[in-house]
């Protein structure tokens, strides 16, 4: 399983068509400052550049702004994703492992960033495009970096709420991520996002 931080109102719905808006990365911000605190369950599938599946997995998480993150993949093997906005917990189970990293190189300009709905972090990493179709909006992000993991990201809401998002890598591997159960702004404790390290684990301590 990959992880992709990644992620995330609908204001109008307009009439079955395409159409371009005069400034698409403010209506992005707009669309995505609601969802800078939000939990959902989401199923995840991986496909390579033919289409076909590689990888699914599902799970819940929680985003509290653009750095507290939680995300507990479940199914078919258990990770868990944390970050207190300083440092980054990945723990895996199976491998009995912690590796710890520091926030700010692990979320600095990804996508997870788009969480917040700032507009000037907007601008200055992603082109936007976006199109309306009837109580559906999809946005097209490319990157500005050519450093960038991924050739391009795709949001889509419907009725107002995050649907999905996908991120399509420098291989043409895309990433589904499908959401459901969405709750804007819900009720999150900081302790949520902090991470105690099981005992007999190893830890790869990445923080200097």
């Amino acid at each position: 399983m990959k992880f992709h931080p990644v992620l995330l109102c609908f204001l109008v719905s307009l009439s079955v068509g395409s159409v371009k808006a005069a400034n698409p990365e403010q209506n992005l911000a707009d669309l995505m400052s609601p969802a800078a605190k939000i939990s959902a369950n989401f199923s995840q599938k991986l496909f390579d550049a033919d289409g076909f599946e590689m990888d699914s997995s599902s799970g819940l998480f929680s985003v509290s702004g653009p750095k507290q993150i939680l995300w507990h993949t479940t199914e078919p093997l258990e990770q868990k994703v944390v970050s207190n906005g300083k440092v980054v917990w990945i723990y895996d189970p199976d491998l009995a492992q912690v590796i710890i990293e520091p926030a700010e190189r692990v979320l600095s300009g990804s996508p997870i960033a788009l969480f917040s709905g700032n507009l000037s972090d907007i601008q200055r990493h992603y082109a936007v495009a976006e199109e309306y179709r009837a109580n559906t909006a999809v946005f097209s992000l490319v990157p500005t970096s050519k450093t960038s993991l991924f050739k391009e990201i795709t949001i889509v809401f419907v009725d107002g709420v995050p649907d999905s998002i996908t991120l399509t890598d420098t291989l043409r591997q895309k990433t589904k991520i499908q959401f459901g159960n969405v709750n804007l702004n819900p009720a999150l404790d900081d302790a949520a996002f902090d991470f105690v390290v099981p005992a007999d684990v190893d830890v790869i301590n990445n923080v200097r």
